[in-house]
């Protein structure tokens, strides 16, 4: 397991902070250790999905950017954690039970652990996959969670003899907080039930 202070940092609130968006808000800061879900394209029912974006969107329209520490703790609570409890509901093809499937992505995840990143651990669910992750110099999380993706898409549409999106386009990604957080997120990751 990866050690705060010799490996990564905790958040910090003073450093700099990248902010991008695209559906979700994602941030960007040196050194951090991010917990990252990303998920089957069939995962979440469209009309939880456009409940979940009609409320985020009331809610940012409340909540202007830049965000204090207090919003970002609401948007964990009120939209990050909805996601992670509907897609603990199983639903969609849960196409990674089957063996073959989640050990592509498994792989995909391990190919270049110690070297683009270090993958502190992770799991792979029936319908998403959740990892603690540190970029390496030089690399960054869009990018290693595009390789990931992408490569274990193509393997699993060649085994299946299919195309089409394997995963949602958007991931979710945060930063680990503090050791309490950390914690809970290794506890939840490796507790967790495929």
């Amino acid at each position: 397991m990866l050690q705060a202070g010799k490996d990564f940092e905790y958040f910090n609130p003073l450093a700099e902070v990248e902010m991008l968006e695209a559906n979700l808000p994602h941030w960007h800061q040196v050194g951090a250790l991010y917990f990252v879900t990303f998920r089957l394209s069939d995962s979440i029912p469209q009309e939880k999905l456009h409940q979940w974006k009609n409320g985020f969107e009331l809610w940012l329209a409340r909540n202007p950017k830049p965000w204090d520490l207090n919003q970002i703790d609401e948007y964990q609570t009120h939209f990050a954690r909805k996601i992670e409890l509907w897609l603990d509901q199983g639903y969609g093809s849960n196409l990674l039970r089957e063996h073959a499937y989640a050990k592509i992505v498994a792989d995909c995840l391990l190919k270049f652990d110690q070297d683009r990143y270090k993958i502190d651990c992770h799991t792979v669910a029936s319908n998403h996959v959740h990892a603690l992750v540190l970029a390496t110099q030089g690399n960054e999380l869009p990018g290693i969670l595009k390789g990931w993706k992408g490569v274990s898409a193509r393997k699993i549409n060649q085994l299946r003899r299919t195309t089409g999106n394997v995963w949602q386009k958007e991931s979710y990604d945060h930063i680990v907080r503090n050791a309490e957080a950390l914690e809970r997120i290794r506890k939840y990751i490796l507790n967790h039930k495929a």
